[in-house]
């Protein structure tokens, strides 16, 4: 180790000198990935919080009992948003989305191996819009993966889940909502069928569920999700996303406690202390769940019903200037806070670089050759006060995209594919990287300014080769400069 010793002052230069290209996460400018409650004294409230309990470590809850009262409150709080009887409800606080779906697979996984032992190969049914998460559990716990398509709204064909079905189905997916077009699934469906089958289903309420049980509570029309449906078996909810809490929080919910102990993990054959692990992570800070704890309990029921209601309306207000742009359509019929459009005219790769040059981040999806390219917005309550801003901006970065548009890699790139198609040999790192430069990304790995020709690029590659693409950059980013 080559660290020198720094004073304070010095680290702090440092770390603030890091964040010089990093996007502002207060404002309402970037469209994912951070959720601004536009509430001041919150932050404040829950870095304290997060700085009394930095230290307690979750490994042990009989060292830190604090912590699992914490949990438990938040577990139960959450529970009360998705069943009229929370009390049979059983979950667990997680680090994020990905963990609480991860977990929540291993529980489908390992309660068929207990329950249905004759399957040897464990499969679970997909929408083609359901999260990135459940791929990742899928590769992690050695599980196929069955891909089923969407219709015409982007909710899942569920005629086709039904059809899908064998003697290794072990679970069902919905999402509510879906992160790409902010739509449900038809839960009371997928329920119906996975009784039939006496079948796992789980829902993905990472994104849209906290926020849709304050909309159903306000009066607001809101499809069934949740454990009022007799066939959902789990579901998760983030709680770092819309009950504004700091990342990492989430929380799994199961049906009863029977279930849930299908997600735990123990070891005692081994010479330490007998290990029981509720949640993927052993050691883990104490952080997190407080400031999660501090921050329900700084807005409570009132202010997250003011926050909700105010956030419906804006998504309204939204979806009605879109309608005035003859230029771009949304996707979909959004139904929490979620909003993807698209545009046969203008180029939809460009127009997020011309946006990000304006200070704007608008999040690129860049589609395949099934599902054409998007750009997702994800609304805060910050959303209000710069809506009208945004779209007077939008409107100019269209025009100037239109002004001055860039060439497409159609030409160049199709004939490279056309070749890959008809070989049987993997790509190659070169070319990989020939084909990465090709679109300014260095043999570092470093992305270029403008990610418009990288977005297009990876619309027309297979998913095969993007992916291997994915991983040479990461790899190469992911590297100590004293190498």
């Amino acid at each position: 180790m080559n660290a020198s010793h720094m004073s304070k002052n010095e680290i702090l230069q440092h770390l603030t000198s890091f964040q010089q290209n990093d996007l502002n996460t207060k404002g309402g400018k970037v469209w994912a990935y951070v959720y601004d409650s536009g509430l001041a004294e919150l932050e404040q409230v829950a870095m304290e919080a997060y700085k009394m309990f930095a230290n307690h470590n979750g490994l042990d809850f009989s060292v830190f009992p604090s912590l699992l009262k914490m949990e438990n409150d938040i577990v139960s709080e959450t529970a009360s948003l998705f069943s009229d009887q929370p009390e049979t409800l059983a979950g667990t606080f997680t680090s994020g989305g990905t963990e609480s779906i991860i977990l929540a697979v291993k529980a489908a996984r390992d309660y068929a191996r207990a329950q249905k032992p004759a399957i040897k190969n464990p499969e679970i049914i997909l929408p083609e819009t359901a999260h990135a998460a459940f791929h990742k559990a899928a590769h992690y716990l050695n599980i196929n993966t069955v891909l089923v398509p969407v219709n015409d709204e982007f909710k899942v064909d569920t005629e086709a889940v039904s059809n899908h079905i064998t003697e290794n189905t072990i679970m069902l997916v919905g999402s509510a909502v879906n992160y790409s077009h902010g739509v449900s699934d038809s839960i009371e469906t997928l329920s119906e069928i996975a009784l039939k089958h006496d079948l796992w289903l789980h829902v993905d309420g990472c994104i849209g569920g906290f926020l849709m049980a304050y909309f159903k509570k306000l009066g607001h029309e809101v499809a069934a999700f949740d454990f009022s449906l007799p066939g959902v078996t789990s579901l998760s909810v983030d709680l770092h996303k819309y009950a504004f809490a700091p990342k990492g929080a989430s929380v799994v919910l199961y049906r009863n406690k029977e279930l849930r102990k299908y997600q735990f993990y123990t070891c005692t054959n081994w010479t330490g202390y007998p290990v029981i692990n509720t949640t993927i992570q052993s050691t883990k800070s104490g952080g997190p769940l407080a400031a999660c704890w501090a921050t329900m309990h700084y807005i409570g029921e009132e202010g997250y019903r003011e926050i909700f209601e105010k956030m419906y309306q804006t998504k309204d207000r939204m979806l009605q200037k879109f309608g005035e742009l003859d230029e771009v359509y949304v996707l979909g019929e959004p139904e929490a806070s979620l909003i993807s459009f698209a545009s046969k005219t203008t180029d939809i790769y460009q127009l997020a670089d011309v946006m990000r040059k304006k200070g704007w981040y608008i999040q690129v999806q860049p589609g395949n050759e099934k599902f054409e390219p998007t750009i997702h917005l994800t609304l805060t309550p910050v959303s209000e006060e710069i809506a009208d801003t945004f779209f007077e901006q939008l409107k100019e970065a269209m025009a100037e995209v239109k002004a001055n548009p860039r060439e497409s890699l159609i030409e160049k790139v199709q004939p490279l594919l056309a070749g890959l198609g008809k070989s049987e040999t993997p790509m190659s790192p070169q070319m990989i990287q020939s084909l990465l430069q090709m679109v300014g990304i260095s043999e570092e790995g470093m992305l270029p300014n403008e990610m418009a020709d990288i977005n297009e690029l990876l619309h027309l590659l297979p998913p095969a080769i993007s992916s291997e693409a994915f991983l040479y950059i990461t790899n190469e980013l992911f590297t100590s400069e004293t190498t």
